[in-house]
């Protein structure tokens, strides 16, 4: 019986080389780097080195390099005609966000895939965060109470940089709110469920590029639950802290740090067993936060074991082209919403 998926990696540059390979494919338990291509010939010579792997010289030679499992980390505006060509060589492929440029082309992307019969995932690494996976168990055993509200950030300092597809739209679909508010959206369904309409505002505040530098989307959820997406290319990294606030009836959960490329950060929650009375005096108690501190987990590690194994047990991965499908409608009504000043269905 094979016991590990072999690889290929498109896009080897990048998120590939700094994160996914070496964090992800290379250590885990049921996987194997096989090939390597990226249009940079010299880049994707220096990846196959250091990670003792074939440097392909184009993707049909990739695909015929005996992988099972494309990774694919390329510009968005390439990712509809990529996944095409892995679902027409019979390769399951893991696609990093966004899935598509539009709904359209991830709803064929998909199809695609089930017609190959191989496996479509969508790269949301951040759901296999360990303080995230708890948080979610805690919501699940009514710990929370009724969820009333989240809030999830996620910003940075992205200057102009000449060639960068991140401040293209017409390469990468849009901005901060695409890039890294898909990971916030992602994550507040998991914990609230799904996203009913949505209001959101976006800005070039401070850059000069093309895409959105600033976005801050509301988010109405079909609990009732409210939510706030606050991502940003025009803030300095060390003064945004990336947080993850969730509130419900009983408590809250708090973070810093959860929503990254790290695999680890600060939560805390502060809970009460029961619903109380009014409290005139509204005293807020001190001490009662709880550390939540499980086993750290590597999050590119377990986002490729996750989708490994799915491949050798032939079952459907947890992080499906579905998923990726249902952020690409969420940003598409986010997107719409911006531009028309209204509120939008998420249909």
């Amino acid at each position: 019986m094979t016991t590990k998926a072999k690889w290929g990696v498109i896009g080897s540059g990048g998120i590939a080389r700094r994160r996914t390979i070496p964090e992800g494919i290379i250590p885990a338990k049921n996987a194997e780097l096989v090939a390597v291509f990226d249009i940079n010939s010299k880049v994707n010579a220096e990846v196959a080195r250091q990670f003792n792997s074939e440097a392909s010289g184009s993707i049909d030679e990739l695909l015929a390099a005996g992988i099972d499992a494309v990774y694919l980390a390329t510009p968005a505006s390439r990712h509809h005609e990529q996944v095409l060509r892995c679902a027409q060589a019979r390769k399951h492929v893991l696609c990093e966000k966004p899935l598509g440029m539009t709904v359209q082309e991830s709803n064929e992307m998909i199809a695609a895939c089930q017609r190959a019969g191989v496996q479509l995932g969508c790269g949301f690494m951040m759901r296999f965060q360990s303080q995230n996976q708890q948080a979610l168990k805690l919501i699940q055993e009514g710990k929370l109470g009724q969820p009333v509200y989240g809030r999830a950030q996620l910003s940075c300092w992205y200057p102009p940089v000449e060639g960068t597809w991140r401040q293209d739209p017409a390469r990468g679909g849009g901005g901060s709110l695409i890039d890294m508010g898909g990971h916030c959206i992602d994550l507040l369904e998991m914990f609230f469920g799904a996203v009913k309409k949505v209001s959101c505002f976006t800005n070039r505040t401070v850059h000069p590029y093309a895409s959105e530098d600033s976005a801050v989307a509301t988010l109405f959820f079909a609990n009732g639950a409210l939510a706030t997406v606050d991502t940003f290319f025009c803030i300095p990294d060390e003064s945004s802290k990336n947080v993850l606030e969730l509130y419900g009836s009983r408590g809250s959960i708090l973070a810093k740090g959860t929503i990254s490329q790290a695999s680890a950060g600060e939560m805390v929650a502060c809970l009460q067993e029961a619903d109380r009375g009014y409290d005139a005096q509204q005293a807020r108690a001190s001490g009662r936060d709880l550390e939540i501190t499980p086993e750290v987990v590597n999050i590119y590690r377990a986002e490729i074991e996750e989708f490994s194994q799915a491949i050798l047990e032939g079952r459907p991965t947890t992080i499906s082209g579905e998923v990726g499908l249902r952020s690409q409608k969420i940003l598409s009504a986010c997107y719409e919403s911006a531009g028309s000043g209204k509120v939008v269905e998420v249909i």
